[in-house]
């Protein structure tokens, strides 16, 4: 019933009654247009002299009674603003006092009724989706149990195929993106399955660098058909498909190659970060966006000059905005599979790497503003360096772990806590935002060497000269 209403007010206009001292007015408004905008369209149906007064107290506020003043930018249908409902306009330095309730029981259930995490009709909506995806995934695993590599295959291959096609049956004739998306999404999951278990069928003792490429080609296929299929979900699945081929990279390394499957693991790191310098123009270009080109001569000064319009920039930056969250994610996750490996190999120079890497995420982390984008550096660092600390842990005495992992940890930490109340907020001076920029082009140079280190160049070169 609600969506039913919600869809009702955003197709429609909405006919509200104002309210300013003893006058009242009634007018239908477009749900879709900001409130800031309405209101001097709203004003003068109480005469001239309202909106003279209006210059003498800094205009009017609109507020449902007993509530503070409604949001000025935002939309009548985001206001929830029903049909018919009373809306009271107020100077702004006279604005309407909170209700004092004479029932207690009845004031504190209306505010558990407000709390934003109260539970809604939404919520269990997703709560079933959620369930209905876990169910579906759990026949991938149910399916890796029977035994037979050729059976698995066909059925996962089966059920990817009706998953895809059901995702765009529902995408294009039910308009239901969601459920659309967990369609393909969890067809996506069969069709991993059908690429590891046909590796498994051909060639049983493959090692496990083919079988994962197997699995990692099978998905990035599948996703490219849900993306033609679901395009609603376009961010979706480009965050996606940009783990699955961060996947596939070192898996084909490592299948192609003689390298272990830390090596391979350290070439995909490596790859990832350099990709990571192009996630802002990546996701600019896949919004649709072109910048124009710049004049190499006096008559093309006179070029590409229109401009462009407002609602096509605020949507298309809201695109890239999304692609930019979808490919950060995507590395993010890869970095998080890929990075344990040579935390956790054993081998000195691969930890090594591994933290040089972590702490070039962490000065990387500065330049996004998304929460999302920075989280997606942050946590993989955090992920590698735990691992770390742990595996150099479990190696020590009693005595050495006191000394040379616990204390350091309390120290460090007792940093963080320090640098949580003094920096947010505060200006750095220039020349510690250049030693900063310095540091980072020097630990990015770093892991070039520690890299050919991993992969044993500098042994094989000392073997060709000795």
């Amino acid at each position: 019933m609600e969506e039913q209403q919600t869809q009702h007010r955003t197709t429609s206009a909405g006919r509200l009654r104002f309210v300013l001292r003893d006058q009242t007015t009634e007018v239908a408004l477009p749900t879709e247009v900001p409130l800031a905008d309405l209101l001097p369209a709203i004003l003068p149906r109480f005469g001239a002299e309202r909106v003279e007064e209006a210059a003498d107290h800094e205009g009017y506020v609109a507020q449902r009674l007993g509530e503070p003043p409604l949001d000025e930018d935002r939309t009548l249908a985001e206001l929830n603003l029903l049909d018919g409902e009373t809306v009271y306009l107020r100077p702004r330095a006279d604005q309407l006092p909170a209700i004092a309730y004479d029932d207690l029981v009845e004031g504190v259930g209306e505010q558990v009724r407000a709390h934003p995490g109260t539970w809604a009709a939404g919520h269990t909506r997703w709560m079933l989706r959620i369930g209905a995806v876990l169910t579906w995934l759990a026949g991938p695993v149910l399916l890796a149990g029977i035994g037979s590599a050729v059976l698995t295959a066909a059925l996962a291959g089966t059920t990817a195929l009706g998953l895809l096609a059901g995702g765009a049956l529902v995408a294009r004739g039910a308009e239901n993106p969601p459920v659309a998306t967990i369609l393909a999404g969890c067809g996506v999951g069969y069709a991993a399955l059908t690429g590891w278990s046909l590796v498994a069928a051909l060639a049983p003792a493959a090692p496990f660098p083919v079988s994962l490429t197997a699995a990692a080609g099978s998905a990035i296929l599948a996703l490219t058909a849900g993306l033609v299929a679901v395009a609603d979900a376009a961010t979706v699945f480009a965050g996606a498909l940009t783990l699955a081929i961060a996947i596939a990279i070192p898996g084909l390394i490592g299948s192609v190659s003689g390298l272990s499957p830390h090596q391979a693991a350290a070439i995909g790191v490596a790859v990832i970060l350099l990709a990571g310098m192009f996630v802002a123009t990546t996701a600019f270009r896949l919004s649709g966006l072109t910048l124009p080109m710049l004049p190499g001569a006096p008559e093309q000064l006179g070029e590409d000059i229109e401009p462009v319009p407002s609602a096509l920039v605020i949507d298309r930056g809201a695109a890239t905005t999304a692609y930019s969250v979808a490919l950060h994610v995507g590395l993010g996750l890869a970095l998080s599979l890929l990075l344990p490996m040579l935390a956790l190999s054993g081998s000195g120079w691969q930890m090594v790497l591994s933290l040089v890497v972590a702490f070039l995420l962490c000065l990387r982390a500065r330049h996004p503003n998304g929460v999302a984008q920075r989280w997606s550096l942050l946590a993989p660092a955090a992920l590698c360096v735990l691992l770390n600390v742990l595996h150099i842990g479990g190696e020590r005495d009693p005595l050495g772990l006191v000394l040379a992992v616990f204390l350091p940890v309390l120290a460090v930490a007792a940093l963080l806590v320090l640098a949580g109340q003094r920096l947010p907020g505060r200006r750095l001076v220039p020349p510690w935002g250049r030693a900063v920029e310095i540091v980072e082009l020097l630990v990015a140079i770093a892991v070039v060497p520690l890299l050919l280190q991993v992969l044993d160049v500098f042994v094989i070169v000392r073997g060709l000269a000795g």
